[in-house]
């Protein structure tokens, strides 16, 4: 249990700080546990996960808590954060495996590089509100990216776009200067062509060659949506979203008659499933 106190900083407002618990005393210890799972008596999962992959769960925990703050769930945005730490801390042991790469370090740059963001607050420039503020932000940002922009027709799409959103715009940019299919039709037969090299390397261990075969398929199923004029995105969502209601009343059947989803065989799963497609 954290024990906190509270005190008034200088500008008298009520400061609550934590007794009991040392921040870099945790840090190692998180970062033992994380050695030993990573270890070759530790957790097969943990030893095979890549950057990428913790990146992902990343994203996927900045979204739980993002949810959580909508909730107005403090303890859960709490735990939410912790699950955000960890993966940070994650990442940064597997950056340590491939090279030395100190946190301090780490975060004095990105210290420094929010100091030097903002000038109307730490130099002598002004902002008188918010709109001069990102003003201000954003062309001190575009001046240090310079030296690392692409240059092109494609380097105008921002690289801060959803992946999806992205390769639609990269797509549709192409396809302005005559870089398209001429129909469909050839976008579909690109799309059988992906999906069987995507077999081939399936089953042989490749698991970077797998993830590049499944992002050209993704890719090239987003170019049939461009030319089919259909926001992959929306497309996506709405697909989610049933499957959602169809496994959630595929649950409420299953509840109903006493059983657990998670003892049913897949065979029985496949039926239930198919029932819950009537519902819609």
């Amino acid at each position: 249990m954290h024990v906190c106190d509270e005190r008034l900083d200088t500008k008298g407002k009520k400061e609550l700080s934590t007794t009991g618990r040392n921040t870099e005393r945790e840090i190692e210890a998180l970062r033992k546990t994380l050695r030993a799972l990573r270890s070759e008596k530790g957790c097969p999962w943990d030893r095979e996960q890549k950057l990428d992959d913790i990146i992902s769960y990343l994203i996927e925990e900045a979204y739980e808590l993002l949810q959580a703050e909508k909730m107005g769930d403090w303890v859960h945005v709490e735990e939410e954060l912790g699950d955000v730490f960890f993966l940070v801390i994650f990442i940064h042991e597997l950056l340590l495996e491939e090279r030395p790469t100190s946190l301090a370090d780490i975060i004095s740059r990105v210290h420094n590089k929010i100091v030097n963001r903002h000038p109307h607050v730490f130099g002598e420039s002004r902002a008188k509100d918010k709109v001069e503020s990102i003003a201000e932000w954003e062309r001190i940002k575009k001046n240090e990216k310079k030296n690392h922009q692409l240059s092109g027709i494609l380097a105008s799409i921002p690289r801060e776009l959803y992946p999806l959103r992205r390769a639609t715009a990269i797509q549709r940019k192409a396809a302005e200067v005559g870089f398209d299919w001429p129909d469909y039709e050839g976008i579909l037969e690109k799309l059988n062509e992906e999906i069987g090299e995507l077999k081939k390397v399936l089953g042989k261990g490749e698991s970077k060659k797998v993830k590049e075969e499944i992002g050209d398929i993704l890719f090239t199923i987003v170019n049939l949506a461009r030319r089919m004029q259909v926001d992959p995105e929306n497309a996506l969502e709405y697909t989610s979203a049933k499957f959602v209601r169809r496994f959630s009343e595929m649950e409420k059947t299953v509840s109903s008659q006493g059983r657990e989803i998670e003892d049913l065989s897949l065979d029985e799963m496949e039926k239930y499933w198919q029932e819950s497609k009537r519902t819609d």
